[in-house]
């Protein structure tokens, strides 16, 4: 489509996706950076944090409105909070494989420090990315973006914390369950971010 639509941000995200992917399965020497917990979690950033919105960003403000790229506060804030989310899932999409990866002899990080620690931590950091995004809403100029910044997020704050309690780490399909939920959170966060001003 970034080909047809003669859209280099779109050609190069499409380029992009396909050699981190190739990158992140690939068995070779230097590949397969599913193994390792630090390049999981670069490819998994760089691939959905950052590629899923900035790419899309400057096609529509270059190709089809035809305005000067300007990076504002929402654009920041939503490539942020999607980058935080793809850390988040990067430590998570490994907790339901443990045994899988232990056999496997891949160290991903719920291998390296735990189910518990890396439930736990990946909560936190979603937790502290929703108070902060509830701050960003107080300062903004209008009210309804105001409100819906600081009560979305709050509300989807709250029910991550009330959904982690219930994760059960022995069960494989409570925690796919659960990192199932984080995906819905971030796609939630698409409608929201529109509000961040």
């Amino acid at each position: 489509m970034g080909v047809m639509l003669r859209s280099p941000p779109l050609v190069i995200a499409l380029i992009l996706r396909c050699i981190l992917g190739a990158a992140y399965s690939i068995d070779l020497p230097l590949l397969r950076w599913k193994a390792s917990p630090l390049m999981a979690a670069v490819a998994i950033v760089i691939g959905t944090g950052i590629n899923n919105v900035l790419p899309y960003f400057l096609h529509v403000q270059k190709y089809v409105l035809g305005r000067p790229v300007v990076f504002t506060k929402p654009l920041l804030f939503a490539v942020a909070f999607s980058a935080i989310f793809s850390i988040v899932l990067s430590f998570l999409k490994d907790i339901p494989d443990v045994e899988g990866d232990k056999k496997s002899g891949i160290r991903t990080l719920p291998v390296i420090l735990g189910k518990e620690r890396v439930l736990s931590m990946s909560t936190g950091i979603l937790l502290m990315a929703y108070a902060s995004a509830a701050l960003a809403g107080v300062f903004s100029p209008i009210l309804l973006c105001k409100l819906v910044t600081m009560i979305g997020h709050s509300v989807l704050g709250f029910i991550l914390w009330s959904k982690a309690q219930t994760v059960d780490l022995s069960n494989a399909k409570s925690t796919y369950s659960f990192f199932i939920f984080i995906f819905q959170l971030y796609y939630t966060e698409f409608f929201l971010m529109h509000f961040v001003r």
